[in-house]
């Protein structure tokens, strides 16, 4: 009997040790499910951050939006009003001021198309990078001429960075350019 214990009692804790382990190793895979989930919510949310911007940016003018160009002495203050509407919640507070502030970004793409055309994004196409919170992106842009109705699509291409919380940070156009030329004619 006494050799019975002798050889129960670590064969028994050895047990005990190997339930310890294995419910750990669960708790471990529960919450690198509940970290990829977190990845995935964070890029959808960052996904649709970036067609938001992108689509306020290249979709215009309205009649506010017309108002507000139009406006010179009110400009800057429904500017203000207009920008921390349809961008503030999406872009870093860094991005907000620097680029959708200071250089217009926000407006520069509805400047370039008053009064002659109407802007409207027709799809936002993005893929995302191999470093994390970056995307590629192509829309297509259909520009209409307001006096004869003629309308014209262009692809619009450039890369965008999001941070951790999925609010953009930065935009890159590649043909931006090519865009503004196009409205000019």
């Amino acid at each position: 009997m006494k050799t019975i214990k002798k050889y129960f009692l670590p064969f028994m804790m050895l047990g005990i040790l190997l339930i310890a382990v294995g419910c750990a190793n669960s708790e471990e895979t529960g919450n690198s499910s509940k970290g990829s989930e977190l990845k995935v919510d964070k890029s959808k949310e960052a996904q649709e951050n970036i067609q938001t911007v992108l689509g306020n940016m290249f979709t215009g003018p309205n009649g506010e939006q017309e108002n507000m160009l139009e406006s010179n002495g009110e400009m800057a203050e429904n500017l203000t009003d207009y920008r921390e509407e349809y961008f503030k919640p999406y872009v870093t507070d860094d991005f907000y001021e620097n680029d959708i502030v200071k250089l217009s970004g926000g407006v520069r793409f509805l400047q370039a198309a008053h009064p002659n055309y109407m802007l409207k994004v027709e799809e936002v196409a993005l893929e995302e990078d191999d470093k994390e919170g970056e995307y590629d992106f192509k829309m297509k842009v259909t520009y209409t001429n307001k006096e004869n109705d003629e309308s014209k699509t262009m692809d619009v291409e450039g890369m965008a960075s999001t941070n951790e919380e999925g609010k953009v940070k930065d935009i890159r156009y590649i043909n931006d350019e090519e865009f503004r030329d196009a409205l000019r004619e």
